[in-house]
């Protein structure tokens, strides 16, 4: 049998670091170990058959990316040893001959880029998994997380905490986790649209789940004999099972979340059980009864789906660690908004999670013994969200995503507004200003933004709406000005001339003012000008500055499709070729608040060191400039 080439490759490692006489970079003592660890993410996350695969932007990859999402260090000195132990690995294939020379050499060049970001990379929130800000959370609070009690307790504050249980005026705030610190967010995220609150009860209304809670706890008429665990008997549990068209093995699940909702409580001797309070208050109660009913119900699904699984199979479960995904899950969906998470990624992320502890071999045995006996716990999780209608999962072309529902994001946003987060509720279109409306965009689809400005429109006249989305043009960042211009171009069009010729007194609009007017006049926009409009230099540096800018080349990070390579692409599209000192030093003149972050993005990240010379001493000149303006 072929050995696994990861496998190979770690065992010729270990046996190369005890022969050779080469000066390790790494520690002798721990350096087999990191090695492991990187072929371990390397065999699960990169698209490579083995380490001698290794190509341009695989270890940027892995370790700016994949490292800070699946491993997690609660100390900057904890990632100390990783760059040395990767760059002795290296040595190791290029000695063996399992890499080219070539390759050696610019994995190398890669590695050292790599170096100065690493510990960077590792250390921010907003790189880390789900799995990983929890357990920097516990860290935070002082967890001690080989204490399963401790880290149990805190997970139960968590899910209290999203999803609104627990708000008792003795709670100490200082006992919940802050989902803005432990998620790494901003203080302030793009607005969302919801319906009024009589539309979103009507929503929880028509939730399956909600339906099955209120039929089971309706069945039980005047009461049904429990056992000492507080469960039906087995004749009873397979008719209640039957009365609500589920399997059996379903029934657990909805009867303890049923218990804990109050939809079904225990009579006086604790003998029988009866229809509980939440039962009447959902049938009689007024909006604000059923959305709290059903907030509370959202709050059982994400905090005990997982943990009412594994108590019933403790064998199975006793080795994989369920707790706290579904409270992760709920704020990395609201995360994710428009777009949603592959449903396959979510498994992932669980499994992985799940296993985390277990050497590789154990965890997939373990988490496969699970999955014939159960399924997947992802779905079971998510079927739940579902039947709840806070979740929906629709069908793409690259398999099932999920995506909040108005009720779900609803209720997760409150959580974030209540950890300090801004979260605008956006009005209705006719309320709207332009910048509410520009700002919209980056939580929502394709569809929905055209859905939304399409109805803005509609309730103003061609000339003021065009007026209004220029002076946001003016005044915004470089991405919402290209939308909004492109609003104006493609949604009001002709009737918006005499507006684009109002805005050729602005720099910051001029250079799109002339493009409209040419087009409107019948002309090209790339190649014709009108007489006396034709584009001035300044204009030039001003549009490629806002189309770097608007493409996140003022701040590219650790964004792997922002690399060397895509640099090199894009500013060739934007510069022709020898012509970029010029360029350069246009865009180091233009007012452009962004001219100097995106030259020094040009200057520490193009491969072509001439350019890359060129654009620093540009970014320099900008930079000056700009502090002498402020003055």
């Amino acid at each position: 049998m072929t050995k696994d080439p990861f496998d190979a490759a770690l065992d010729g490692f270990e046996r190369w670091t005890a022969a050779t006489k080469r000066k390790l970079s790494a520690d002798p003592e721990t350096v087999v170990g990191e090695v492991e660890t990187l072929l371990d993410l390397m065999r699960n996350y990169l698209e490579v058959e083995g380490p001698a695969d290794l190509g341009a932007g695989d270890l940027r990859e892995l370790l700016l990316r994949i490292y800070p999402r699946k491993m997690t260090v609660f100390d900057a000195d904890d990632t100390q040893d990783t760059i040395p132990a990767v760059r002795d690995f290296l040595a190791f294939l290029a000695e063996r001959g399992e890499i080219p020379e070539g390759t050696a050499r610019a994995l190398g060049r890669e590695l050292d880029e790599i170096a100065p970001r690493f510990t960077e990379a590792m250390m921010d929130p907003s790189n880390w998994g789900m799995a990983g800000s929890l357990v920097q959370a516990m860290a935070a609070d002082g967890v001690d997380l080989d204490d399963q009690a401790a880290v149990d307790r805190w997970i139960s504050r968590y899910n209290a905490r999203l999803a609104g249980v627990g708000d008792d005026e003795d709670d100490e705030d200082d006992d919940l986790v802050d989902l803005k610190e432990a998620f790494g967010l901003p203080d302030q995220m793009a607005p969302v649209r919801l319906p009024e609150p009589e539309e979103l009860a009507a929503l929880a209304r028509r939730a399956p789940l909600m339906a099955q809670l209120r039929k089971l706890a309706w069945w039980l008429g005047a009461g049904r004999a429990v056992t000492e665990d507080e469960e039906l008997a087995s004749g009873d549990a397979a008719e209640a099972a039957a009365e609500l068209g589920i399997d059996v093995a379903r029934l657990p699940y909805l009867w303890w979340m049923a218990l804990d909702a109050v939809f079904v409580d225990l009579d006086e001797d604790q003998a029988n059980a009866i229809p509980g309070e939440s039962a009447h208050a959902w049938d009689e109660g007024d909006e604000d009864e059923v959305l709290d009913i059903w907030e509370m119900v959202f709050a059982l699904v994400i905090g005990d789906t997982l943990d009412a699984a594994a108590a019933l199979d403790p064998d199975r479960s006793e080795e994989l660690e369920f707790s706290g995904h579904g409270a992760a899950l709920a704020v990395t969906l609201f995360l994710a908004r428009p777009d949603g998470l592959p449903v396959a990624e979510v498994s992932e992320v669980i499994r992985a999670s799940a296993t985390d502890e277990l050497p590789p071999a154990q965890a997939e045995e373990t988490w496969q013994s699970w999955v014939r006996e159960h399924g997947d716990p992802a779905r079971l999780l998510l079927d739940l969200m579902a039947e709840h209608h806070a979740i929906q999962i629709a069908d793409t072309e690259y398999g099932p995503v999920a995506r909040l529902t108005p009720l779900g994001l609803a209720a997760v946003r409150e959580q974030l507004v209540e950890s300090e987060v801004d979260i605008p509720l956006l009005p209705d279109a006719e309320h709207m200003t332009a910048a509410q409306l520009i700002s919209l965009a980056a939580g929502a689809s394709e569809e929905e933004f055209t859905a939304e400005t399409a109805a803005w429109l509609s309730y103003r006249t061609a000339e003021p709406a065009a007026r209004e989305l220029l002076a946001v043009a003016a005044a915004s960042d470089p991405a919402s000005r290209i939308l909004a211009v492109g609003v104006v171009l493609t949604e009001i069009g002709a009737l918006a001339e005499p507006v684009w010729r109002e805005a050729l007194g602005r720099i910051e609009l001029r250079a799109y003012a002339n493009a409209a007017l040419a087009a409107l006049a019948g002309g090209d926009p790339a190649v014709a000008s009108l007489p006396g409009l034709e584009p001035d230099d300044n204009d030039l540096a001003w549009m490629i500055t806002d189309a770097l800018a608007a493409e996140g080349w003022d701040d590219p990070g650790d964004d792997a499709s922002r690399g060397p390579d895509a640099l090199t692409r894009r500013l060739a599209e934007a510069v022709p070729a020898g012509q970029e000192l010029a360029v350069f030093e246009l865009m180091a003149r233009v007012p452009h608040p962004d001219a100097a972050d995106v030259l020094t993005a040009i200057g520490k990240h193009h491969p072509d060191k001439k350019i890359a010379k060129l654009a620093r001493k540009s970014a320099y000149k900008a930079a000056t400039r700009q502090a002498a303006r402020r003055q």
